[in-house]
């Protein structure tokens, strides 16, 4: 578990270990550590964008200490490119996408801001709203009081909407998880999350192309869903 002192000091050590430049960006817990928002985080994700800065980064958080992880049984940290322990704290390493889902986008990494320069390694921070919508994409536990208190802290939901948007595919069409963890996040937070009616209508423009377990993680369904017709296909599903 880290807190905002023990995560800086994290950092140093994995800074002073490397051999070369090296620039991350944290989208998880640990930026929002630094931003006030948690007191403190188990796991620290980050995003390398260069396949040779990620392989410098691997063997400096080695020679700091933490241990390649090989025994995972949550299939979010099997994507991952690596993953490092060290007692009940976590390091997860991506490579340019997150758990096969969202790729960190040259827009996300404009709105990143550098938090600060330690030595040779560079720590940005991830906007607000693209940790909101990575963690919404995540079954991991605390993703949704995460996304809670970024709601509570405000969003821009047109850069979140419109990311989700942009990254969806006819493969990938991810603003149906998106839809269902905004209800997730109601259901468990009685909470209005303003995306959530500009969601639907396109939810429902798309209806045809669901995906077979949609809504499956949400209890009431008929509180989200209040076209009839549609609620009935998903029952009969």
């Amino acid at each position: 578990m880290f807190d905002k002192n023990e995560l800086e000091s994290w950092i140093s050590s994995v800074a002073n270990k490397l051999g070369r430049e090296c620039s991350v960006y944290m989208i998880g817990g640990g930026a929002m550590s630094f931003r006030g928002l948690k007191t403190a985080t188990k796991d620290v994700d980050l995003i390398a964008t260069d396949k040779n800065e990620f392989e410098a980064l691997d063997m400096a958080i080695l020679s700091a200490g933490f241990a390649r992880a090989t025994d995972l049984e949550d299939e979010f940290y099997l994507t991952a490119l690596s993953v490092y322990e060290k007692g009940d704290s976590r390091i997860d390493v991506f490579l340019n996408e997150v758990g096969k889902m969202l790729k960190f986008s040259f827009d996300m990494k404009k709105r990143a801001t550098l938090f600060k320069e330690y030595g040779k390694l560079k720590i940005f921070l991830a906007s607000n709203e693209d940790i909101f919508l990575f963690k919404a994409m995540t079954p991991r536990k605390g993703d949704i009081e995460d996304c809670a208190r970024f709601i509570r802290e405000g969003l821009n939901y047109d850069i979140i909407y419109n990311e989700c948007i942009e990254q969806s595919s006819e493969n990938r069409r991810w603003y149906f998880w998106l839809f269902e963890k905004v209800c997730e996040i109601e259901e468990q937070t009685d909470m209005d999350v303003p995306i959530k009616a500009k969601l639907f209508k396109i939810v429902k423009e798309d209806w045809s192309n669901k995906p077979d377990d949609f809504l499956a993680s949400v209890s009431n369904p008929e509180k989200h869903i209040k076209d009839k017709k549609l609620l009935q296909q998903l029952k009969e599903k």
